[in-house]
């Protein structure tokens, strides 16, 4: 069964009770998952960032340790020979930050539900509230030789190569410095090109309507635009590695053949 990386509600709703398909939800109201969700999805119990947590069980910037990558793959009963669906309730953007980390530790069999959760509402394809068991236990493997994101240092040693563009996908007055977010400095890193993230959402025709991603045309115009360039390697980042994974997402998705995310980003 070959299931692109972005599946459409019609999709999801053809296919979702299919034997090679599960459904993940990491939705940033942890609650709601209680109230009810995609019929048959199970849930992420942990943070929907995917970070590493110091001795003092706080959360840090930087993206989970291997063995807690691992810990979670056996709790949700990850498989080889499944393919996983991932939504959330924010259009997109934790489902993208958790096909982001897998892809960081060698796994693929994943997709995104254009749309998410809002728009499986809307579509009024079924929902549950019963709390999906999964059966624990994993086949999945690390790939140690992967390294999907890129550390500060790394990121020093080459943010000013001519083959290296960076994308800053932050909120304008993020990128300017007009804004003053919990960093030591404002500002973005010299040489880096802005685009928000969610210039690559349609436009909701309502308070709380769903937002898909734009066709691939409109989204492949915008990058273009934006200066990137595929025989370039793309480096995105925002302020925790969150919006960075969305658009490193859909750079993916468009086929781009070098792109990494920074991790931890300006935090």
């Amino acid at each position: 069964m070959k299931i692109p990386l972005l599946v459409s509600q019609q999709w999801l709703y053809d296919n979702h009770t299919h034997p090679e398909v599960q459904i993940i939800e990491n939705a940033w109201v942890r609650e709601s998952y209680h109230k009810a969700h995609v019929s048959g999805a199970l849930f992420l119990p942990v943070h929907p960032y995917l970070k590493k947590f110091d001795v003092n069980q706080e959360r840090t910037q930087h993206v989970m340790e291997p063995e807690d990558f691992m810990v979670l793959c056996h709790a949700l009963g990850l498989k080889r020979d499944k393919h996983y669906i991932l939504y959330d309730d924010y259009f997109g953007l934790f489902a993208a930050r958790f096909w982001c980390v897998c892809r960081h530790f060698g796994v693929h069999n994943l997709s995104l539900l254009d749309g998410s959760w809002r728009g499986w509402l809307e579509k009024g394809h079924p929902v549950s509230s019963r709390m999906e068991a999964p059966e624990p236990g994993t086949d999945i493997v690390i790939d140690s030789k992967t390294s999907h994101f890129i550390n500060l240092e790394a990121l020093q040693r080459i943010y000013r190569d001519a083959d290296v563009q960076l994308w800053d996908n932050r909120r304008v007055g993020e990128f300017t410095g007009e804004e003053e977010p919990a960093n030591r400095r404002r500002g973005h890193i010299p040489g880096a090109l802005h685009l928000e993230w969610t210039d690559l959402l349609t436009e909701a025709v309502s308070e709380g309507a769903p937002r898909f991603l734009k066709p691939l045309a409109a989204l492949e115009q915008l990058v273009a635009d934006l200066g990137l360039r595929r025989d370039k390697t793309i480096i995105t980042y925002c302020q925790s590695g969150n919006r960075a994974a969305f658009c490193d997402f859909v750079l993916e998705l468009l086929g781009y053949p070098d792109h990494r995310m920074y991790d931890a980003s300006m935090g």
